[in-house]
Formats: structure tokens, C-alpha cells, sequence
């Protein structure tokens, strides 16, 4: 009886564990407003970013794709953490000008990813949202 009482218990543990773990990943898409380079006559354009996010625990591993320009880049995630309902994580942009460090930080809010995107180093970002894909 009590074997059975532990199992059913350790069970519920885990699916709880899944289930908290579960809301980040998947596939998101998000549209971000940046400054136009000054051939594009300065001003806005909106750029759209695919995430593909893993999470394992308190890890968060994918990539993001998309972006400016006419062969938008995959980036892979570095340094991924999920803490609660919050994550952070790294990208590295390479150019022929070097590599450019982002630093990705937001929160999980039901079927969207809010949060900003910055250069590092800045203390300023970019604001993003992301929605769940079906």
C-alpha cells in the first residue's frame, strides 16, 4: 500500500515538474521595431524573429532566426536560464564588422514572451513580443 501511495505521489511530482517546465518551450514568433540603417533613410522597420526554445530544468537551449537583411541569420542560444516565469539568454550576431553579443531578457506571460532585446554593454534594448505558435 504504501508502494503504491509513494508511486502515485513521485508521479504527480513529475508531471507537475513537466508541466511548470513546459511553458517556454516551442516555437514563437516575434516582430520587433528597429532603426533602419541610414542607407534604408533612417526611420523604423519591423523585423520578424522566430524563436525555438528547450527548456531541461532551469536550462533554456534553441535558436533564433530571422531578422534584417537579405540572408537573416540563425543564432544559436547561449547561456539560456529560466528562472520562474522569467528567462535570459545570450546570442552571438557575426559579421563581417566582428561578432555582436546580445543580451535576451523577459518573462513568460500565457501565450506570449515579453521582454528586451540589447546589445551588450547597453543599458538600453529593443522591446519584443512573441507569440506562441500553434
Amino acid at each position: 500500500m504504501h508502494r503504491r501511495a509513494f508511486s502515485i505521489l513521485a508521479l504527480c511530482c513529475a508531471l507537475a515538474l513537466v508541466a511548470w517546465a513546459a511553458p517556454i518551450d516551442g516555437q514563437w514568433v516575434a516582430k520587433m521595431e528597429m532603426r533602419a540603417g541610414k542607407k534604408k533613410g533612417g526611420g523604423t522597420t519591423t523585423v520578424e524573429l522566430t524563436f525555438n526554445l528547450k527548456s531541461d530544468g532551469d536550462r533554456l537551449t534553441g535558436t533564433v532566426s530571422g531578422g534584417a537583411g537579405r540572408r537573416a541569420p540563425t543564432q544559436t542560444i547561449e547561456n539560456g536560464k529560466i528562472e520562474g516565469d522569467r528567462f535570459s539568454f545570450t546570442t552571438v550576431q557575426r559579421n563581417k564588422k566582428g561578432d555582436r553579443k546580445f543580451v535576451w531578457e523577459g518573462a513568460v506571460q500565457g501565450d506570449e514572451l515579453k521582454g528586451t532585446r540589447a546589445a551588450e554593454g547597453r543599458r538600453r534594448g529593443i522591446d519584443f513580443t512573441a507569440k506562441r505558435q500553434p
